[in-house]
């Protein structure tokens, strides 16, 4: 396995970690539920974000590790003359231009929204099944990466 997929694999542990505290407190319910998602969101969001760019990373066959991953696409460091990036990367750069990664690098509202919906006052935003769901996606990422690099 190499460096950055196994710094991958252990931000998305970090951030599985954190959505199973979520999760707990949620049904606890000692606390509302918009001060526990605002307490979870954010620190779940750096986990995920860190898997996301050592997924990034670990995609181009970069070796030579940054201290911190990157954030995006466009963060990357250069790949050496010749080399193209893989297609994994190229559909990356798409995901956050207009998909759930852009939505997951969106920022976490610290006040919920309130929309009427059929004449009824609903709280949206940040939600512990948004987040876990963004961590199945990344997993599956994970998985499709880990596979190009068994296949090199």
């Amino acid at each position: 396995m190499s460096h950055p997929l196994a710094y991958a694999n252990q931000s998305l542990y970090h951030a599985s970690i954190l959505l199973s505290g979520w999760r707990a407190e949620l049904e606890q319910g000692n606390v509302p539920e918009s001060q526990v998602n605002q307490a979870y969101a954010s620190p779940v969001q750096v986990r995920l974000l860190d898997g996301y760019g050592w997924l990034l990373l670990a995609a181009c066959r970069i070796r030579q590790l940054p201290d911190s991953p990157p954030r995006s696409v466009s963060d990357l460091p250069p790949l050496p003359t010749g080399l193209v990036r893989p297609a994994e990367v190229e559909a990356c750069a798409q995901l956050e231009q207009s998909g759930w990664v852009a939505a997951l690098k969106a920022p976490i509202s610290n006040s919920p929204v309130v929309r009427r919906s059929d004449s009824l006052a609903v709280e949206t935003g940040t939600n512990l099944e948004q987040f876990e769901d963004w961590a199945q996606q990344l997993a599956g990422l994970a998985e499709t990466i880990a596979d190009a690099i068994d296949e090199s």
